[in-house]
């Protein structure tokens, strides 16, 4: 019962257009599909489209923090900050 109700749930998502992402139509260097997810009118994912603004996000969207951690590396935290930085990295 549970698995007819959420795949109906599903359907009437796709159906009705609540959910508007889509796979990107580029291409990778060796010829194939992207597999990146895409919300973006032009069906290209971050990766691909020449306008994409690093750090700037839509609100209420979650990216990846672009500060850097004590060790130099990449922070992995999760953030909806406009600034593109999580609670540790933002001044």
């Amino acid at each position: 019962m549970i698995k007819k109700s959420i795949v109906i749930g599903m359907m009437c998502v796709s159906f009705f257009g609540i959910s508007q992402t889509t796979q990107c139509t580029a291409l990778t260097k060796d010829s194939i599909r992207c597999k990146n997810i895409t919300k973006s009118k032009v069906k290209l994912c971050y990766a691909h489209n020449p306008k994409h603004e690093e750090g700037k996000c839509i609100r209420g969207e979650a990216v990846i923090c672009s500060g850097i951690t004590k060790k130099g590396k990449s922070c992995k935290n999760r953030t909806k900050n406009l600034s593109g930085k999580c609670y540790r990295h933002e001044d």
